[in-house]
């Protein structure tokens, strides 16, 4: 799948492709950059970089995905620049035939043009079979639930979210499967 509108440069196409545990090096490049660029400021930097170093790295990423969690990678000219990662669900809400959509995450100067719709479009289509898709989004990241508001996800409940050892406010979201998709 390629994007080839505004989430291009220089005509270059954003692909969105399946990862796999090789591709846990650029996941976490962009766990990182995206947290960081999202939280900082919000979040106590030690907690930020508690959080990075535990779950943003390449062997954290890469053991998910050996145990089943599903990624897509968006890169442009073979850079990375966006992810969705889906796993078997952690979040209390969670019911049989749920599946937890955990991350989708977009450099900033890629926000707008559509790729994290593609990245979401992926993950729908990954989450084939399931009855929910699940998610936690800090409650104050009004952008993130908008977008997720726009695209079917219904808040369902609140979470605490540990963050280097601090906790932050979660709203839970959820998306039933079993209609018609709409992206």
């Amino acid at each position: 799948m390629s994007t080839p509108d505004a989430s291009s440069t220089n005509g270059t196409a954003i692909v969105v492709r399946p990862a796999s545990a090789g591709d846990a090096g650029r996941l976490s490049l962009i766990s990182n950059a995206t947290f960081l660029e999202t939280f900082a400021g919000q979040i106590a930097g030690e907690a930020l970089m508690a959080h990075c170093a535990t779950k943003h790295t390449p062997d954290f990423l890469a053991g998910l995905l050996a145990n089943g969690a599903k990624a897509w990678l968006a890169e442009l000219d073979d850079a990375p620049v966006g992810y969705a990662l889906l796993t078997p669900p952690e979040l209390d809400a969670a019911q049989q035939g749920d599946i937890e959509l955990k991350k989708i995450y977009v450099l900033s100067r890629f926000h707008g043009g559509g790729l994290a719709r593609d990245l979401l479009s992926a993950a729908l289509a990954g989450a084939a079979g399931h009855r929910r898709l699940l998610l936690g989004v800090k409650a104050d990241n009004a952008r993130a639930i908008a977008f997720y508001e726009k695209h079917g996800f219904e808040r369902i409940g609140t979470r605490r979210f540990d963050v280097g050892g601090k906790l932050y406010d979660d709203f839970v979201f959820a998306r039933d499967l079993t209609l018609e998709p709409t992206i």
